[in-house]
Parts: structure tokens; sequence; C-alpha cells
């Protein structure tokens, strides 16, 4: 063998520790080149199985926590979604009872507007216009990313503003409530309507300038004289308060009434008196018996209507 040859191989010895044979491996250069090759090929295979498990490794770990994150995040999403649906039932249960004393308002209200009749006797500001409920409108909650969520602010916003409109709306009643009485007694207390039960008599002489039956001469009538024979009923054409009962002059037997609001009444020449003074009376109350008493042609009732002391009238009251 050439030296060429024997210096590209290596030899190795192996020597026991006890006592044997010692034994050589001659091996080439070209040989260990490939057996430090494949040790390498296999180390840095081995690393990068290693180093793409551990990925996955740490993928799947990733995706286990993702899934626990996922259930927890789901169950807790579950609770959330029962307590807002519980809520929201509550809050829904509220605006309806709300809503019920909105009803009973507006029916209530168009109630007293039937008895006034307002026919412009009232300012429009008086009048209300209680319709709240229509403004609980139509949410398109289908479309919305937290619909659980916003159906409760909608229905929490509604509850709000009808918990703030309806003491307002139970003011606005109780006020219109006093009108109505105030309306009423005024109504009571106007005078309206024939001094006589039963609409009997004819007038004789109108109110205005009439040429005077005893006195001869032209004057103005303050009220209108209505023929009845003695002793029919004369009534109170208004609710108020007797202020006079007695003789009272050319009169004769006189009854005033003041009835508020800037009126009253006197009926006279009358029979007999049946009222006293101080004494309240209402409409359609006898007061008197027809008679002649006084400065008087002949057995009839005298009739007046004063507004603000001044006469008006009375058939403009009928």
């Amino acid at each position: 063998m050439s030296y060429q040859k024997q210096k590209r191989k290596i030899t190795l010895k192996i020597v026991p520790h006890t006592d044997g044979e010692i034994r050589s491996l001659r091996l080439s250069k070209g040989f260990i080149k490939f057996l430090f090759l494949s040790f390498l090929l296999c180390a840095f295979t081995l690393v990068g199985s290693l180093y793409y498990y551990y990925n996955q490794y740490n993928l799947a770990e990733g995706e286990i926590n993702n899934l626990i994150a996922y259930k927890d995040r789901n169950n807790e999403l579950k609770n959330k979604n029962k307590f807002l649906e519980k809520k929201v039932s509550q809050i829904t249960s509220e605006i309806e009872q709300i809503k019920a004393e909105f009803g009973d308002i507006i029916t209530e209200n168009q109630e007293i507007k039937k008895m006034i009749n307002f026919n412009g006797k009232m300012s429009s500001n008086d009048e209300l216009d209680i319709d709240e409920t229509n403004s609980i409108g139509y949410y398109d909650f289908e479309n919305s990313k937290n619909p659980n969520l916003e159906k409760v602010q909608y229905t929490e916003a509604n509850l709000n503003m009808l918990k703030e409109a309806l003491p307002q709306k139970k003011h606005d009643l109780y006020k219109l409530k006093k009108q109505v009485e105030e309306y009423n007694r005024y109504l009571a207390a106007k005078p309206k309507g024939w001094p006589i039960r039963n609409g009997k008599g004819r007038i004789t002489s109108p109110f205005g300038v009439r040429y005077h039956p005893v006195l001869k001469e032209k004057r103005f009538h303050d009220g209108i004289d209505i023929a009845i024979w003695y002793n029919h009923k004369i009534i109170a054409t208004g609710k108020g308060k007797v202020i006079f009962s007695g003789t009272k002059g050319g009169y004769g037997r006189t009854v005033v009434i003041d009835h508020g609001y800037g009126y009253r009444t006197l009926y006279a020449h009358n029979n007999r008196l049946l009222v006293r003074v101080g004494q309240w009376v209402n409409r359609g109350d006898v007061i008197a018996l027809s008679g002649n008493s006084g400065r008087s042609t002949g057995p009839h009732t005298h009739y007046e209507i004063r507004y603000k002391g001044k006469a008006v009238d009375p058939m403009k009251y009928q």
C-alpha cells in the first residue's frame, strides 16, 4: 500500500483494561466524514422535530386554553343573559303597570272633557294631551350586536320617561279636575231658565224701555214681567245665597239671591216668601208664591238678572 493511501486512513486502537488482545480499527477519512455528516443530519433532524413538536404543543395548549376561556365566557354570557332577560321582564311589567295608569288618566281626562264640553270656553292650555304611551315605539333588536343589553337599555329609558311623565300628567289631571269643579259650580250658580215652576206664565212687559203701566211714562224696565195667577211656585234660577227676603218698596214682597261670579237675581210682587236671609238654595228650589204685592196692576212676577251690578236681559239666560 502506498504512502498516500495510508495517509487518507485513520487507525483506531482499542486497548482493554484487562489483559487481552489490542484491536485495531482502520477507517478512511471519507467514511469518518460520512459518519460526521450523518451525525449532523440526525442532530438537525432531531432538533427540527423537537422544535416542530414543541410548536405543535404550544398551539394545542393555546387551543385548549381558548376552548376553556370560550367555555367560561359562554357560561358567563349565559348567566348574564338570564339576568338581563329577567330584568327585561321586570321592567316590562313595570312599564305595563304605568301604561295602565296612563290609560286610566287618559280615560278620566276624556270623560272630564266631555263633562265640560269645552267649545272654546277654556283656553287651549287647559286641554291635556296625555298620549305618552305612544312614545314607546318599535326598535329593531334583530340586527343588534347585543340585543339583550340594548333591550334593557331601551326599556329602562322608556320606564324612566314614563316615570318622569306620570307625576306631571297626574298634576295636570288634578288641575283639570279643579277647573271642572269650578266650572260646574259656575254653571250651577249662573242664572238660567224660567223663574216659575213648569214654565207657566207669559211675558207681559219685556226687558228694556217701556211705558210704565202705573207711572204712565217711559222708563227703562230692568227685568221682565210674567203674568201668573196667585200662589204659583216661584223658583230660584241658579244656586246661591238669599241676601234679601222681605218687602222692598214698589217691588212688594221680594227675594234677592246672590249667585256669586257677579250674578244676582230678584223675584218681586210675591204673595208669600218661603226663604230667609242667609239660606242657600239650588236651581229649581221654591223660594216664594206668586202674587200682586207692591206697586202692581195685577198678579205677576217681576224677574231681574244683574251681572256686576248692571241689569241684563233675562231672556238671554234661558
